[in-house]
């Protein structure tokens, strides 16, 4: 019941936010909704406008008072970068959703059978991982984006009291939440992937393990071999019928991927973006204590620590998700290597070989634009070439002085 409640929440939380424009319903699941497409068009339209008023606000900002520290300036010219990634991934964003409104349904209705027909067969114990994830993705919402942003808007740091400054800020913290709500669905979509394969392994375990105790009792089995045989045939089936969900499930999540993958590449560069600019911001900071000025302060030092932290958590879920959903999606390959060495009908045989030479010819890895892949990998890469340009830019900084 919780985990329903929990799933409710998430669905009518991302639908304010028109990220989701499907109609929820008991029996079909979501379907399409005129009513709820208008809504994601209007909340799309709406945030355009929004992105362009506030980027020209940014543009057009008074930068006298700290046009005379060049450090200053370096920060904001990394700040506007930024501002104008982050916007154009959430313009994006709305774009590829409302262009394959049709195709993702598909996917997700496919998506939902398939984790319906292997759910099913599975012991209720597993119902269990099905509650830790519905709980995390619930605290993350809540603790990570809803909190941090609930504080940016607290601790705005605006001295100077001006309509433009304080809606450029609330429009930038609205940005950020719709940002981090679309890796939300990023996550839900690679975490109950990795949950339906997990699922599909268990049910691939326990049926080579079955045909495996040929060997480790073969003087049970060798007096029963229509037994076998009926075994067999149930095996084989099993493995035919797993091997297909197993590639309809890869082929959807690849799908969904490619629809969304220069919107996450944008993310990722923003995220790297970020990280360096607050923390390159945090070290002036801290090196120039004796020089004060409207734009450097401590609310914006805050900030930055905490904005530090957001995009860090974003990134470190989205690689660990893609991770762990790869490493489900190739653990087949490990199960149906184990080498039986017993008498197998020519069909079971087949059924062994042709569902490992699928997992093994399949690139179950997250590609990103064909450019990199997201998983851990992918964040120790971002950590050193964030602290290769950190160095570089306190070099610049100390040959200033």
């Amino acid at each position: 019941m919780m985990v329903r409640y929990g799933l409710r929440a998430l669905y009518y939380f991302h639908s304010i936010l028109g990220l989701v424009p499907y109609e929820l319903n008991s029996q079909n699941g979501l379907r399409r909704s005129k009513c709820k497409r208008r809504w994601t068009l209007t909340i799309g339209c709406t945030t355009v406008v929004l992105v362009c008023f506030s980027f020209c606000a940014v543009w057009l900002q008074d930068t006298l008072s700290f046009a005379t520290f060049v450090d200053a300036l370096l920060i904001r010219s990394l700040v506007l970068v930024e501002f104008t990634i982050r916007y154009g991934t959430v313009v994006l964003c709305f774009y590829q959703l409302l262009r394959h409104e049709v195709s993702l349904h598909r996917y997700v209705q496919r998506f939902v059978v398939i984790g319906k027909s292997v759910v099913v067969r599975c012991s209720s114990r597993s119902y269990a991982s099905v509650q830790r994830m519905v709980y995390a993705l619930v605290a993350k919402m809540l603790i990570a984006d809803v909190g941090l942003c609930t504080l940016f808007a607290m601790n705005s740091g605006i001295k100077r009291h001006e309509t433009s400054a304080h809606v450029y800020r609330t429009v930038n913290i609205y940005v950020v939440m719709m940002s981090s709500q679309f890796t939300n669905l990023l996550l839900l979509m690679l975490l109950f992937g990795s949950y339906v394969y997990g699922q599909i392994n268990k049910q691939l375990d326990r049926t080579v393990h079955r045909l495996a105790s040929f060997e480790t009792q073969q003087s049970y089995w060798s007096r029963r071999r229509v037994r076998v045989q009926q075994i067999c045939c149930d095996a084989s089936d099993t493995i035919d019928r797993l091997c297909t969900l197993h590639q309809e499930l890869t082929e959807i999540v690849r799908a969904i991927v490619s629809i969304f993958q220069l919107p996450v590449m944008l993310m990722n560069l923003n995220q790297f973006i970020v990280i360096v600019s607050r923390i390159y911001f945090v070290y002036i900071l801290g090196a120039q204590v004796n020089h004060r000025s409207d734009y450097m302060s401590y609310h914006r030092f805050f900030n930055s620590i905490l904005y530090i932290c957001f995009e860090a958590v974003q990134c470190f879920l989205l690689a660990l998700g893609s991770s762990v959903i790869a490493q489900e999606a190739r653990r087949p390959g490990t199960t149906m290597n184990v080498f039986v060495n017993a008498w197998l009908d020519t069909r079971t045989e087949r059924s062994i070989e042709l569902f490992t030479l699928a997992v093994l010819a399949t690139d179950s890895r997250i590609k990103i634009g064909g450019m990199y892949v997201l998983n851990m990998a992918f964040v120790f890469s971002l950590a050193t070439t964030v602290n290769m340009y950190l160095i570089v830019l306190v070099q610049f900084q100390l040959n200033i002085d």
